[in-house]
């Protein structure tokens, strides 16, 4: 036989069933917080020609600082290994 089962406040019932919906809403809005802020990069973008070097690169880009410091900055940005480069590649710069 099957049991039923019957309300006996049913406004205490819809009062519970409104404060989980709006439970599990801000719980939603709580954990996207974080995640959804976009982060902005200030990265200048180049396509490497033929006969360019990192070197090069370096001395027209970096603004009065260490070149070494800028090339080593390049390659970090761009998980580079080497020092090589190919025409056409594509370099983010700091």
């Amino acid at each position: 036989m099957r049991r039923r089962y019957r309300l006996k406040n049913k406004k205490r019932f819809a009062a519970l069933i409104l404060v989980l919906i709006l439970a599990s809403v801000f719980m939603g809005f709580i954990v996207n917080a974080g995640a959804s802020s976009p982060q902005v990069y200030d990265h200048q973008v180049i396509k490497v020609a033929k006969g360019d070097t990192l070197w090069e690169i370096a001395s027209i880009y970096s603004r009065n600082s260490d070149i070494r410091e800028y090339i080593y900055n390049i390659k970090k940005l761009n998980d580079l290994s080497g020092d090589t480069i190919y025409a056409g590649q594509v370099l983010l710069l700091p």
